[in-house]
């Protein structure tokens, strides 16, 4: 039959992929990731015998399919440095006790909540990453081991929109179970692994032109040691062209800034804006661009009474959470403690250069 062997090509591909990730251990590549890819490929390996073979265990399926969209969500917001050890944990909390709250289900006999809830868990946490994908400022640094395969943004919408696919599938197999008898739930199962697969390949094969693994270190010599210094010298000219259009026409207060706009403003390929920033300034780009944000708005909240509301839009912030996030990287301080201080007549006056982007670099 057509739909056997697919999840097990699925399978094999994954395996694929864990194999190119698992170059970056040790690089800014969590185990997170690694675990999740590994789930996929389970999930296609158990899905393979079950429709193909024989019949498997529900639960250890379903726990399995309740877990992997937190997983694929808690993942891909590690690689983009969106997560904390908070966000870590309320995300591995929440798998726990979904996944217990299915088991009862199941152990009680409820296949209401049964089939519901991992649909359910599929909707939701793909809907949020497709918005995420959309709506946040995510981190677009070339050399983050997400963007080696993929653009970070690519890789939310397509997640999203694979987790989404997914739960209807889901929905397809549980009536079909219910009011079919499974007559056609192997062959949604088989097809719905050939869109899956054939997905996977046109993403990671179809790269974007940032994205690409950064070059290995190769032993000094005088001749590369030169290049260093040319290297050294070109990415000060890019830094100078770049702060120089931060300072005079403010480019950090476009919301929709990205790495390949930059790029273009001060026509200067994107790889080396990146690296230039990375080098001279020990950040990312976004963390570069942020910084000036935060400066901006410590002048606007020392020297005006807009609200803080306001003032996260009038710099360059999308989101109140990622505002106070860098507001308190940079000074240290939140917004209205900042302003507090600064209008007070009995602390001093908090120093303008606490946030300035040369010296707060090399503390990032």
């Amino acid at each position: 039959m057509l739909f056997f062997p697919l999840p097990f090509l699925t399978a094999f591909f994954l395996i694929f992929v864990i194999i190119q990730l698992a170059r970056y251990i040790g690089r800014g590549l969590d185990w997170v990731v690694l675990l999740t890819v590994s789930g996929f490929a389970l999930q296609s390996v158990l899905l393979g015998i079950s429709w193909g073979f024989q019949d498997m265990p529900k639960l250890p399926l379903i726990s399995l399919a309740i877990a992997l969209p937190p997983l694929t969500w808690l993942s891909l917001n590690e690689l983009a440095g969106r997560v904390g050890r908070h966000g870590r944990t309320a995300i591995f909390i929440l798998l726990v006790t979904l996944i217990v709250v299915n088991a009862t289900a199941f152990l009680l006999g409820n296949d209401d909540i049964v089939d519901a809830l991992p649909i359910l868990t599929y909707l939701v946490f793909g809907g949020h990453l497709i918005w995420s994908g959309m709506h946040l400022d995510l981190d677009w640094m070339a050399s983050r081991p997400l963007q080696s395969l993929i653009p970070t943004q690519r890789a939310y919408l397509v997640a999203g929109t694979i987790l989404l696919i997914s739960a209807g599938v889901d929905v397809m197999v549980a009536l079909d179970i219910r009011l079919n008898d499974s007559q056609i739930s192997p062959a949604l199962v088989g097809y719905s692994n050939l869109t899956f697969l054939l997905a996977l390949i046109v993403v990671f094969f179809t790269r974007h032109d940032t994205a690409a693994a950064p070059p290995r270190p190769q032993p000094s010599t005088p001749q590369t040691q030169t290049h260093s210094q040319e290297d050294e010298t070109s990415a000060e000219s890019i830094l100078a062209k770049l702060d120089q259009e931060m300072e005079t026409n403010h480019l950090y207060r476009n919301e929709s800034l990205s790495l390949n706009e930059i790029a273009r403003k001060i026509r200067v390929p994107a790889r080396q804006v990146s690296s230039a920033v990375n080098t001279l300034r020990a950040m990312n780009v976004p963390k570069y661009v942020n910084t000036f944000r935060i400066r901006d708005a410590c002048r606007i909240l020392e020297e005006t009474d807009m609200p803080v509301t306001e003032v996260i839009f009038a710099v360059g912030f999308t989101t109140k959470s990622n505002f106070n996030r860098e507001f308190q990287r940079v000074t240290g301080l939140n917004p209205s403690e900042w302003r507090s201080r600064a209008c007070s007549a009995t602390e001093p006056r908090p120093q303008k250069d606490a946030v300035r982007v040369q010296e707060r670099a090399s503390e990032s």
